[in-house]
């Protein structure tokens, strides 16, 4: 009896054991090997702040990236890692390296810093000198091979010493408008390779280049480096305390134009500001010649009919804005990416700017608003206060779906420059719409003027004045009414939710200027709301 029942028990125990490795062979068929690969297992860099790109290939839900050294910054963006690294200034090589982590699954990135001003792979054989002069070094990515370097051509502006691992550049400044060059052949391992040296000339003037959006580093150093500039200057962004912009400062080798500044938000990686500038009449005067006409001409812009200080690069999405300061002796170039609507939106079947009876008029007073909000059955969300108690700005609610709150702003007694009949009078107010794409579209953190709003703008014979990178500026001749029309969020409005605000007011000689005069002018008169705290 026992005999049997261990036989039946050992049955059981055979068929459990089988059905067990039956589903494990299911499980195991059924599980999809993690995998995680990179596009690049090395990176080098030459002694110069840089930026590369790495793909990261994987099926892993989420994947990090972390590395030890404090020069090396990973930003991560889908499935591309963005490395920077600071400019070397110890006179040493030095490397680190990047764990891309994907939990299951890793890989490491070795990183390597030259301490010489450029690393070069042999095969791309392409040395820029800077127009200024001076000594460059060159490493070459020799692999431990032995090498000779013969130059064809002998030449007084420039002295070329072999070094163990890489060449000295030694160069005279080039004074000359135009580009000069020298051959040289690199032997290695009985291999020979090409190389061409090139020295930027002197050139009066400077473009920035659109380093694209997303911003890219490389971009901008490899065209600032290739025609002789040298960074002088790096303004980190400090995240901890909201400030998102990284400032680059390069001097050019340009005897006018001596600077130019690249800023781009590290948040939403777009470019901010983009300038060159120069602080001399000389500078001034350039730019009124014939030359700078065929200069800009051969660069690919083509000069505004209407506004004969701004220029459009239609293959480069570039556009440019000539501010002359004749009072300051200078002239500013600010460079703006040109961006295309990404499809239509409907707008405002009529344009309604609100309450604009009661804008500037001397007999429109504190109560008048006040009557106008009370008949329109809105309820008063916020009262601000000046310093000497006058009622400096009130914030209304209304019952409006599209149009959901008013704020108003008014003159001020305690202010030296309000005319004594305009003390309680409306100086400009704000109107919020729950629904911005009515007027606005938005690009990264930037909000532009739909084509449709436009068309509705201009037919009411307002005509565009410029943007900032905030407001988008229009202004009607006949009268001087000025709109300036941004998006944004407010803690005590919509809900925190983003909203469209246009802000009226009049403002005279508003067209008078440069487009950067005109636009600083509304800014220092725009009135600004503050969310309740």
């Amino acid at each position: 009896m026992r005999i049997i029942n261990i036989y039946k028990l050992l049955q059981i125990s055979l068929l459990c054991l089988l059905m067990g490795m039956t589903i494990g062979c299911a499980e195991k068929d059924s599980f999809e090997q993690p995998y995680l690969n990179v596009s690049e297992k090395e990176l080098a860099f030459s002694n110069q702040i840089d930026e590369k790109k790495i793909a990261v290939n994987t099926n892993c839900k989420e994947w990090i990236a972390t590395t030890p050294k404090p020069w090396v910054h990973l930003t991560q963006n889908g499935n591309e890692l963005s490395v920077q690294v600071d400019a070397n200034p110890t006179g040493m090589d030095r490397s680190s390296y990047i764990l891309v982590d994907g939990g299951l699954a890793v890989q490491k990135i070795m990183v390597s810093q030259n301490a010489s001003d450029i690393l070069l792979d042999v095969t791309k054989g392409e040395v820029i000198l800077p127009q200024a002069g001076g000594t460059t070094t060159v490493a070459l990515k020799l692999e431990g091979a032995t090498y000779d370097v013969t130059q064809g051509e002998k030449t007084e502006w420039l002295q070329v010493i072999k070094k163990k691992h890489g060449l000295k550049f030694v160069s005279q400044p080039n004074y000359d408008v135009t580009e000069r060059t020298s051959k040289l052949t690199l032997n290695i391992a009985g291999k020979n390779y090409d190389m061409v040296v090139k020295q930027a000339g002197v050139s009066l003037f400077v473009l920035a280049c659109n380093p694209g959006n997303p911003f890219s580093l490389h971009k901008m150093m490899d065209y600032e480096y290739r025609r002789g500039s040298f960074l002088t200057e790096y303004g980190g962004p400090d995240e901890v305390n909201g400030i998102f912009e990284e400032s680059y400062f390069f001097k050019t080798p340009s005897p006018l134009f001596k600077d130019v500044v690249y800023v781009h938000d590290t948040k939403h990686f777009v470019p901010t500001r983009i300038y060159t500038r120069s602080l001399t009449r000389e500078g001034v005067n350039s730019v009124k010649t014939q030359a700078f006409q065929e200069f800009m001409k051969a660069n690919g812009y083509t000069r505004d009919e209407r506004d004969t200080n701004h220029y459009v690069n239609v293959k480069e999405a570039f556009t440019m804005d000539v501010d002359i300061r004749e009072e300051n002796n200078s002239v500013v170039l600010f460079f703006y990416q040109m961006h295309t609507q990404d499809r239509s939106y409907p707008t405002f079947s009529s344009l309604d700017l609100g309450p604009i009876d009661l804008l500037n008029k001397n007999d429109k007073k504190v109560s008048d608003v006040e009557k106008y909000e009370k008949s329109k059955n809105s309820e008063e969300m916020k009262r601000q206060m000046s310093k000497s108690n006058e009622v400096e700005a009130l914030l209304f609610q209304t019952n409006d779906p599209i149009q959901i709150a008013r704020t108003y702003f008014f003159y001020l007694g305690s202010n030296a420059s309000t005319p004594k009949e305009k003390v309680g009078s409306l100086e400009q107010y704000s109107l919020f719409y729950s629904q911005p794409n009515l007027g606005l579209w938005q690009y990264g953190r930037e909000w532009f003027v739909t084509r449709e709003f436009d068309k509705l703008l201009t037919s009411n014979n307002f005509e565009f004045v410029g943007y900032n990178g905030k407001h988008n500026v229009y202004a009607r001749r006949s009268d001087n009414l000025t709109l300036a029309i941004s998006g944004g969020e407010y803690a005590d409005v919509n809900n925190g939710k983003a909203v469209m605000q246009i802000t009226v007011l009049y403002k005279a000689n508003v067209f008078a200027g440069s487009k950067e005069q005109r636009m600083a002018k509304v800014e220092r008169m725009l009135k600004q709301h503050n969310p309740s705290k």
